[in-house]
């Protein structure tokens, strides 16, 4: 078969290697749709710690090709979407079930192969049936679950305004979520103009860029949002999303900050305005509420898959994740 390998940082090339064979706890999956996340950036550029060489890829669907012995779930034909996360379940944070906290966790695409390949093996626990969608809606499944598992760490308010910082395929995600969880208005923020349009169209009330909202606040939000959403990965975003949490509001860690980067926030304002700081990390249990999602419409994705590429495209990709130009990126074996 054919994958892309990242060989060591800065480097991949498509190579043709042996097609996967299933454990009797496997199947194998002809991958029809991978989603690029920063993540595989990330590895790309030797900024996130992974195996390499590396097939990478983690949001990925598929079409059932070969099962092992023991699989019962599971039949040829299936098309299924995959839960990346392989937990040790020894651990402490396994056992009281916070299994994405695994102290020895590992992940498809990250530390063993992923599904930038045209087949790739995976244990029977870690699919999920996805009958209803296209392999393009269910190459979201991942990242939505992801999305889930942070705004459970918050929860909304029916009626409640809330900021979210990064409109991004994860920023548009959350702004969906927010509304039909209940949010009465949500305001969004971005650098890009292209962004700021496609996050009206997608509901929200207010499309700014960040010095826009910086000088606008007292009028938009006087009192400053009940939730705040960071979900661009920039330091700056952050400390702007930290001064703009109203008293008693909330504040939700999502964007990936570079591993160096600090900010500057008053402790005295947390302490007084009682603001709850919390982060969120991949997702947990969350993968079939994320189908259900998509399978009924509730979240639109194919807008924000603008561009698809087969496995020698992977270089265009990553370029265009850096420039920002795409929103969300899938390789399609």
């Amino acid at each position: 078969m054919l994958a892309v390998v990242i060989e060591r940082p800065g480097s991949w090339q498509v190579m043709e290697i042996s097609d996967p064979k299933p454990k009797e706890d496997e199947v194998v999956i002809a991958v029809r749709a991978c989603g690029v996340c920063g993540t595989d950036l990330h590895i790309f550029d030797g900024d996130f710690p992974a195996n390499l060489p590396l097939i990478p890829g983690h949001e990925f669907a598929g079409e059932i090709v070969e099962v092992g012995k023991s699989v019962k779930s599971i039949k040829v034909g299936n098309l299924v979407a995959v839960h990346p996360n392989l937990p040790c379940m020894l651990c402490d944070f396994c056992k009281e079930g916070n299994e994405h906290l695994c102290e020895n966790l590992k992940a498809y695409g990250v530390h063993t192969q992923g599904g930038f390949a045209q087949f790739v093996a995976v244990k029977e626990t870690n699919v999920y049936r996805v009958e209803g969608l296209t392999p393009t809606q269910a190459a979201w499944a991942e990242p939505l679950s992801c999305c889930l598992n942070g705004l459970s760490k918050v929860g909304i308010n029916s009626g409640e305004k809330a900021l979210v910082l990064g409109c991004g395929p994860i920023g548009l995600l959350f702004m969906q979520l927010l509304l039909i969880h209940g949010a009465g208005e949500v305001v969004a923020v971005d650098l890009s103009e292209r962004r700021l349009e496609t996050a009206k169209k997608f509901g929200a009330s207010i499309a700014l860029k960040p010095d826009e909202l910086d000088r606008n606040c007292s009028d938009i939000a006087p009192k400053g949002f009940s939730l705040v959403i960071e979900a661009s990965g920039n330091a700056k975003a952050v400390e702007l999303g930290l001064k703009l949490v109203r008293a008693g509001g909330r504040f939700l860690q999502f964007g990936v900050c570079p591993t160096e980067a600090t900010v500057n926030f008053s402790p005295f304002v947390v302490y007084r305005r009682e603001v709850k700081i919390v982060g969120s990390f991949s997702l947990g249990k969350e993968m079939p509420q994320a189908i259900s999602l998509l399978r009924f419409g509730r979240i639109q994705v194919e807008p924000l898959t603008t561009h698809q590429f087969g496995l020698d495209g992977f270089g265009d990709a990553l370029k265009l994740m850096r420039s920002g130009e795409a929103l969300k990126v899938q390789i399609v074996p």
